[in-house]
């Protein structure tokens, strides 16, 4: 007998999708959108800096060897880059004993990038490639560290905007060493919130070859490896321990280097004495005096017109006011996250001890660059209280009118830090 029923079609479950090419991933993820923010940028400053610098007047900061020269990247060569050139050609160390202070592992990049194209490039082309994949890779690292921290998917993304916006970042794209030192510190401390102390350590010992104040982000990483042990110190007994004084390769590596070269391993600290427009560099460890005489200083020019000028600006009001940022964005990350945010709070005000104790906050701006608490304290607030969420935008803002002005300075060759 023939089955005459209406049957229901057979529902066939749907496949769950598999995951996504590796190379969709690619071109989708936060390196390569990272890497399209980072390089939009670097093109804006190299246009407005080319346009502008034939006609901004020309001041002491422009070296001789560049006043004579209009290139695409000429405007990066300004005040310490021409420290910076010498030792990528192999001159300065030796010729120019004030370079000593200067530390050798950014010009070893650019170096580098130019063997690499067969030395078929310029200086300063080696120089702007090196800076826009250091600062790309330390904004990824910086955007996956504020997630660890922060909800949502803007709010890391704000971080990473804070940063590029804060008034010196234009020395990311100049010829000097920030890119390099805030990709290697903040990838240290990403792999060190992984638990990935080998990669930590190899990204600590080429950082102290950087600059001395990569104390500070060896320092950042042991919290973290400390708080990872429950703060117990049975749990430092790790060999991963040793990571922390192997940091130090990268400064014995360059005092050696100074030693054959030049008879002087301890030359980065001597040459301040070289070096009569370094005079003001006094150790002064007195933090709250310091500050209150460059408050005194910064009412003194925000209320006096024949104080107003760029020179108390750069050295007086806009430092102090990334201090305070800094002081007060320690303090709210240590007030609001008790825990996990305790060595980035630490952190900062260990920053504020140790950019203190010249006695001064001349530069004070561009050493902060690197403090990722100001972004992070900064987001967080406006995550946490929706009513100074505005206040995220102002902040923000305001450092770019700062960076804008910063950067004309410095592109004319006027002192901006």
């Amino acid at each position: 007998m023939t089955d005459t029923a209406i049957r229901e079609p057979e529902v066939v479950a749907a496949e769950a999708p598999g995951p996504a090419p590796r190379w969709k991933t690619a071109l989708t993820g936060d390196f390569a959108k990272v890497f399209l923010l980072v390089f939009a940028w670097q093109v804006f400053m190299t246009v407005i800096g080319r346009v502008l610098e034939p006609l901004l007047p020309i001041f002491e900061g422009t070296p001789v060897s560049s006043r004579s020269v209009d290139t695409l990247l000429s405007h990066t060569h300004r005040w310490d880059a021409e420290n910076f050139t010498g030792i990528a050609e192999g001159t300065a160390y030796q010729n120019v004993p004030t370079s000593q202070a200067f530390y050798p592992v950014f010009p070893l990049f650019v170096w580098l990038v130019k063997m690499l194209f067969l030395g078929k490039i310029g200086t300063l082309v080696a120089g702007i490639i090196v800076n826009t994949a250091a600062t790309w890779l330390g904004a990824v690292a910086l955007l996956k560290i504020a997630r660890t921290f922060l909800t949502g998917e803007r709010a890391p993304w704000l971080v990473v905007m804070a940063m590029l916006t804060w008034p010196s970042a234009y020395f990311l794209h100049a010829f000097y060493s920030e890119a390099v030192f805030i990709a290697l510190g903040f990838w240290a401390y990403l792999f060190a919130l992984r638990r990935q102390w080998v990669f930590m350590g190899l990204c600590l010992m080429p950082l102290t070859g950087v600059r001395i104040t990569a104390v500070l982000f060896v320092g950042l990483c042991f919290l973290e490896f400390w708080r990872s042990k429950e703060w117990k110190f049975r749990g430092l007994l790790s060999w991963h321990l040793l990571w922390f004084p192997a940091s130090a390769v990268g400064f014995l590596g360059f005092a050696l280097y100074l030693k054959i070269l030049v008879g002087d391993p301890l030359g980065m600290t001597s040459a301040y004495e070289k070096a009569p427009a370094w005079s003001y560099h006094q150790f002064t460890p007195n933090i709250f005096g310091t500050l209150w005489n460059e408050l005194l200083m910064s009412v003194n020019t925000l209320t006096k017109p024949a104080d107003l000028g760029t020179w108390n600006l750069t050295n007086h009001v806009v430092p102090l006011a990334g201090m305070v940022l800094l002081i007060a964005g320690s303090i709210y990350l240590l007030a609001v996250r008790r825990n996990e945010l305790v060595p980035v709070g630490l952190f900062g005000l260990a920053s504020m001890v140790m950019l203190t104790l010249n006695g001064n906050l001349v530069s004070v701006h561009r050493y902060l660059l690197p403090c990722f608490g100001i972004y992070l304290a900064l987001v967080l607030l406006g995550q946490r209280v929706s009513a100074l969420k505005p206040a995220v935008y102002v902040v923000m803002y305001a450092g770019l009118v700062t960076q804008t002005l910063m950067y004309l300075m410095f592109v004319s060759g006027n002192w901006s830090g």
